[in-house]
């Protein structure tokens, strides 16, 4: 009966599947061993921010496994972004809170877009990056994602002959179907073969490059952001978020891959074997015992640590502030609700706590982040990538990739050099003849308000754009 109900089950994702479109995450998580950059990952320094972590098979997915995750913002942030950056951060914020939960949306996810991104005409004429969009790329890339677009090809080896004379190329996919979780080639019902390229001295490297069949279309996921493609005569595009667009939400393929990292229940809901973040105690709640029962069974009065689990089911980012900005000595308890199946297969839940937290799970902070070799660029932002392996716990054997858990903390830190030209040998050596203009923070949307330009000064307000209308002009 069971079986019988499995195969019922998959034809009905079949169907949904084939009239849903075509759609495709990728899910992150640490680089695996053979993810080597000679091979396409852990990128070299021409791109424009570095990987954190390489594409999972299905299984090997890592997430977080506590309701309530806190984020601030340090001194170097407020002093560079101001409270108009710490608004736009909460409006990314907003976006993934006012999501419904997980196990709650359709089959087809038909009711989000393929497609979120829009321009601004007046900051892509300035190269203005959008810092809500951008801090809603990294959010999404912290609670899992990698980018689809990137990586619905990629090369799993590149082996020279013994002669010499060949070499051979094994390309696999790492972009997963939504509604059937089969390997897809497409992503927001855009259709995706490669080239496999050599890409020359300094950073030699080889890589499946992502190519869509049809020549208009653009990387549309969120989960792509700022995502680096190259193209095959060697030169690196920026292929996701460019100057001037914005995000208005989450795309159906972004939702998708969240639904398989978080849903609690029914057939997409992934149970793994997961401890309780370090740290973890058990917490108490007005009338009742912190633990109770989801199922129909008791429950223990001591915390269960170690045990299967499902997805939270909706993640909830609560800001926390320290004055000015300062965390040291300001003490956090985050409390939430746990759930976790015991011996029987029953569903329990449990209050626990995380306390004395010196510092939120999410700091986002400012700084030179330096600039990219060889192209001098400087980088936009930096992130970090705190990860456990729990593949001892849910496999018997050989050691896979995953599953995992995302820990905290994690630091999201946007580049605060300013605004900045590029000058090249031998005939772009001055202000007024420069190679090409920088990029820079801003915040914009479709309205006709005038975009505001970073960073803030004292008064609140940003950087003239006049300003920098003149500098793109040589005026």
């Amino acid at each position: 009966m069971i079986r019988l109900f499995q195969k019922t089950f998959l034809l009905a994702l079949a169907i949904v599947g084939a009239g849903n479109g075509a759609s495709g995450f990728s899910l992150l998580g640490p680089f695996d061993t053979w993810q080597t950059t000679a091979i396409g990952y852990n990128s070299p320094g021409t791109f424009a921010f570095a990987d954190i972590g390489g594409p999972m098979n299905r299984g090997e997915e890592y997430r977080w496994n506590e309701r309530t995750i806190t984020y601030g913002f340090d001194k170097s942030f407020v002093d560079y972004f101001g409270q108009k950056g710490v608004t736009e951060v909460n409006k990314a914020v907003a976006i993934l809170n006012n999501l419904p939960p997980f196990s709650s949306m359709s089959a087809s996810l038909n009711e989000f877009p393929t497609d979120s991104k829009r321009i601004n005409y007046q900051a892509y004429a300035v190269y203005l990056l959008d810092l809500k969009s951008q801090a809603l790329q990294l959010l999404v890339e912290q609670m899992g994602l990698a980018s689809p677009e990137r990586y619905v090809w990629c090369l799993r080896s590149r082996i020279v002959q013994p002669s010499g004379t060949a070499t051979n190329y094994t390309v696999i996919m790492r972009n997963f179907d939504p509604v059937n979780l089969f390997p897809s080639k497409y992503v927001n019902n855009v259709l995706y073969t490669y080239q496999v390229v050599e890409f020359p001295a300094p950073n030699s490297f080889s890589d499946a490059i992502e190519k869509a069949v049809d020549p208009f279309a653009s990387f549309t996921s969120v989960a792509s952001g700022n995502v680096i493609a190259e193209d095959p005569f060697g030169s690196l595009l920026l292929s996701a978020l460019v100057y001037g667009e914005f995000y208005t939400g989450l795309t159906r393929d972004d939702i998708g891959g969240l639904r398989y990292l978080y849903s609690a229940r029914g057939p997409y809901a992934q149970v793994n074997e997961e401890n309780l973040i370090p740290g973890t105690v058990g917490a108490s709640s007005a009338g009742s015992s912190p633990w109770s029962s989801a199922g129909a069974a008791g429950a223990s009065n001591a915390v269960v640590n170690l045990a299967p689990r499902p997805g939270v089911d909706k993640i909830v980012f609560r800001q926390v502030s320290a004055p000015f900005g300062i965390f040291n000595g300001v003490l956090i308890t985050n409390t939430y609700t746990g759930t976790y199946y015991d011996v029987r297969g029953v569903l329990l839940r449990q209050n626990v706590q995380r306390v004395s937290l010196v510092g939120p799970d999410i700091l986002f902070k400012a700084g030179d982040l330096g600039v990219g070799s060889p192209s001098g660029v400087p980088f936009e932002r930096a992130r970090t990538f705190t990860t456990v392996n729990n593949s001892d716990l849910n496999t018997s054997g050989t050691l896979l990739a995953g599953p995992g858990e995302i820990l905290p903390t994690v630091s999201i830190t946007f580049g605060n050099i300013g605004p900045f030209i590029i000058n090249q040998f031998p005939n772009f050596m001055t202000e007024a003849s420069p190679a090409s203009e920088g990029w820079v923070w801003g915040s914009f949307d479709g309205t006709t308000n005038v975009p505001f330009v970073y960073p803030a000064g004292p008064n609140g307000k940003g950087t003239s754009i006049q300003v920098l209308q003149q500098q793109v002009l040589n005026q």
